[in-house]
């Protein structure tokens, strides 16, 4: 029997945001007791940030990581695009990063959600990832986006945003599918990751109803099929768990997720 494709946990720090205001040392220390040996940071390039705070925020955070022995799988941030690009990029090389992953369109200058409401603004917005795709690559890092539910409406030209989005968007820049928010845009995960093929570099793994605002669950108590996800996306080395929001205690739901990856054969710790 053929063993499945095998990808690497890695969790998105957003997850823990909360125990990450308060204690952020402790926070990664406890990360790592779980067992984790990657982590994606979210963040970098904060518009909310003077560059020289984000900077010393991202030499913490990457102390704090090399002293439990954590590295980054990618990272979460704003495009190295408009006026400050090279600060960006500047906090991208101080904290290590190769894949960095832009996590909604207000993380790029002058653009918000709204933009892939209308077939200009998909084309508009493609127009500058492009732009910060190639300025990322000047540093050797690549650049990926990451969907939620709201690019699967459909543009004057009939088709999702998403799809058009994806034709308009440079080959370099690679892809985060989100499965979830993917089945809570009323679509097939496992059959938008075969389309995708490889393109798609890693994948953010969560569970629950598949409805925007409810609580997030550990993965086997909602409607995804998380397996059927995995299982179609080969090339994706990295399994992101992910929670946006848990009803319980966050560090347990997720424990209980990776476990169940790992006692799955889906994932492992290790790269």
């Amino acid at each position: 029997m053929t063993q499945p494709h095998k990808g690497t946990l890695s969790v998105q720090l957003y997850t823990f945001r909360d125990a990450a205001q308060a204690d952020p040392t402790a926070t990664v220390a406890r990360v790592a007791e779980i067992g984790f040996k990657y982590v994606e940071p979210f963040g970098i390039g904060s518009s909310g940030q003077t560059p020289a705070a984000r900077m010393a925020t991202a030499t913490t955070l990457r102390r704090d990581l090399d002293d439990h022995g954590v590295q980054l799988s990618s990272v979460h941030a704003a495009a190295p695009y408009g006026p400050q690009s090279e600060a960006i990029l500047d906090e991208l090389e101080l904290i290590g990063a190769n894949l960095a992953v832009v996590s909604w369109p207000g993380e790029v200058h002058g653009f918000e959600r709204d933009v892939l409401s209308t077939l200009d603004g998909t084309q508009r917005f493609a127009e500058a990832m492009n732009e910060a795709a190639r300025n990322a690559a000047a540093r050797n890092i690549r650049l990926g986006y990451h969907n939620h539910w709201w690019e699967w409406n459909t543009l004057e030209n009939g088709r999702a945003a998403y799809d058009t989005l994806l034709e308009l968007l440079d080959p370099q820049v690679f892809l985060e599918v989100d499965a979830y928010w993917a089945r809570t845009a009323g679509q097939d995960p496992a059959e938008v990751l075969g389309r995708l093929g490889d393109r798609v570099l890693a994948l953010h793994v969560k569970d629950g109803p598949a409805t925007p605002e409810a609580d997030q669950v550990p993965l086997g108590g909602g409607v995804v099929d998380y397996r059927a996800a995995l299982l179609a996306a080969p090339t994706a080395k990295w399994h992101v768990l992910e929670m946006d929001r848990s009803a319980g205690d966050v560090f347990e739901d997720v424990e209980q997720s990776a476990r169940r990856l790992i006692e799955e054969g889906l994932s492992g710790w290790e790269g």
